[in-house]
């Protein structure tokens, strides 16, 4: 008797574990499947799309575009007393990397792009006698015609001090191998052209300029960094230029931006095009300076001037795009004690095919995105 009570207890113990597990189940099916969840947490939700003008911008919402592109990165970074005591330049850290190219590619259909890269062999690095820099980027974007948005990863490892004048040893430069900056970005841009002028023809192929349009555009972003490094950030031999900066390794800064802009594509023979972009703003930036990375402080805070912008020239059609691309960003930075110049460089080019997106890419994007988009 006590055996079958047991089994009747174990049996109703498993057949309320598998109901609740099936309820758990049809729930994060809900919650999972794109389907079920807009029909139940935005049942009246349907993008109305509107495409841009056509005799200025050729959308092709039924290809998917495939892009290889080889770019070289670069920063140029400059750390300089505000000190009395500092003799203009002669002190500054002129930190400088010798990457190498990076291969990737890019993948666009619709509003999505996606893309990865890797670095080419370090034998093809530049400057051998600098301190061997490693890089590395991660980014996601989202696009439609009127506004994109992006989150970025960016590191670097390496940097090399040329400025001689700082150098305590035989060596002509300062090698900091285990100096990192890294950063965080996620920003939005907005067209307010979109009907006519396509911000995202030379970036993701996905749209085509056939007729010279310009338009006014806007970005906002916040955006983490960090250049820290195992010891001091400037050298012993620096230490008596820099005032309140004695034993610091590591500066982070939290920004915020708010940049107006303008942009425009001059298109020739419907084909070919010259595209330029800028940004100029004045970001509000929270900064600290840390001896050690448990260290807590009080943060500081400055406005710092950025200018950046992306130029690029090229063929595109129906089918084939090739183009060559150029993107900078300086960001002057007037802080407590000292001033930070930092220039990131991007040069490339790029190649790429459009062609019918297969079944299952269409199938998924419409399965995953929201009705109608």
């Amino acid at each position: 008797m006590l055996q079958s009570k047991l089994f009747i207890i174990i049996i109703s113990l498993a057949v309320a574990s598998f109901a609740s597990s099936g309820e758990l189940y049809a729930q994060e099916n809900v919650l999972l499947h794109p389907k079920k969840f807009y029909k139940k947490f935005f049942p009246g939700l349907r993008v109305k799309r509107n495409p841009p003008d056509s005799l200025y911008v050729k959308s092709y919402p039924n290809y998917l575009s495939v892009g290889v592109h080889v770019l070289l990165p670069a920063v140029d970074l400059n750390v300089s007393s505000r000190s009395n005591k500092a003799m203009s330049s002669e002190h500054t850290s002129k930190l400088r990397t010798n990457q190498a190219d990076i291969i990737g590619l890019s993948v666009s259909y619709r509003f999505v792009t996606a893309g990865f890269a890797f670095l080419i062999k370090p034998g093809i690095q530049n400057n051998y006698n600098y301190a061997p820099s490693h890089y590395r980027t991660a980014t996601i974007k989202y696009n439609s015609a009127a506004y994109s948005l992006q989150f970025k990863y960016i590191r670097w490892r390496g940097f090399t001090d040329i400025n001689t004048a700082n150098s305590i040893s035989y060596d002509k430069y300062v090698k900091r191998p285990n100096m990192v900056d890294k950063e965080f970005q996620f920003e939005g841009i907005y067209n307010f052209g979109w009907k006519k002028y396509s911000y995202l023809a030379p970036i993701t192929f996905s749209q085509r300029q056939v007729k010279s349009h310009a338009g006014i555009l806007l970005k906002a972003g916040v955006y983490y960094n960090q250049l820290s490094d195992d010891s001091i950030l400037v050298t012993r031999q620096q230490q008596p230029y820099f005032d309140e900066f004695d034993n610091v390794k590591a500066i982070r800064t939290l920004s915020i931006k708010l940049a107006p802009g303008v942009g425009g594509n001059l298109v020739f023979l419907r084909s070919i095009y010259f595209s330029v972009a800028a940004f100029a703003s004045a970001d509000l930036y929270f900064y600290s300076y840390l001896k050690n990375p448990d260290e807590t402080t009080t943060n500081r805070r400055a406005i710092v001037y950025v200018l950046d912008g992306k130029t690029s020239m090229g063929y595109q059609s129906k089918r084939v795009y090739a183009g060559l691309r150029f993107e900078v960003e300086n960001r002057k930075a007037a802080l407590h004690s000292i001033k930070m110049n930092t220039l990131y460089s991007y040069i490339g080019i790029e190649l790429g095919y459009r062609f019918i997106a297969p079944h299952i890419v269409k199938k998924v994007y419409k399965d995953t995105m929201p009705p109608g988009m």
